[in-house]
């Protein structure tokens, strides 16, 4: 959190703490603005562009202007609560991608399966499976020293030569 002024806090994520620390060097002429731009993986016009907003707004300017605003494709909370009393009555046992086909022929609510998932975690109705390849480690095996060296541990007995050997049994490898 950065406190700007004496009544507003302005809560920024370490890459505006960072911009704010590049471009108030910048503006003191402590580096120029190609030295800028690199250290903050910029164009130099991007960085000139920053660097108005930062002289006009402070580091207020750095911020993007939809923080704490809610996203345009965000379902309206009116139609979630629709969807969600749909769910529970009639399609409590339902995976995302079925239901979200039935919620489109049958009611006419047209939406991503994706998003009736979302519904249907925050619902209860849907536990999402964590990934097994992330949690479980599958070691390989040990190089060997030769090319096309292997150990064999199985083998094969049968009567191979069907009686004519010392042993009636042999294991093929």
């Amino acid at each position: 959190m950065i406190h700007h002024g004496s009544s507003m806090t302005l809560t920024m994520s370490q890459k505006e703490i960072d911009r704010v620390d590049v471009l108030g060097r910048l503006q003191r002429k402590e580096m120029n603005g190609t030295k800028a731009a690199e250290l903050l993986s910029l164009t130099k016009r991007q960085v000139r562009t920053l660097k108005k907003r930062f002289a006009a707004h402070g580091p207020a300017g750095l911020v993007h202007g939809n923080r704490g605003k809610p996203g345009h494709h965000r379902v309206p909370e009116k139609e979630k609560k629709k969807i969600a009393d749909l769910l529970h009555k009639k399609y409590p046992d339902f995976g995302p991608t079925f239901a979200a086909e039935k919620l489109s022929e049958i009611h006419g609510i047209v939406h991503d399966p994706k998003t009736i998932r979302a519904i249907q975690i925050v619902e209860g109705l849907w536990n999402p499976r964590k990934n097994k390849s992330k949690s479980e480690h599958h070691s390989w095996r040990k190089r060997k020293d030769a090319f096309g060296e292997m150990l064999q541990y199985d083998g094969s007995y049968h009567d191979w030569f069907e009686g004519r050997g010392e042993a009636n049994e042999q294991c093929l490898l």
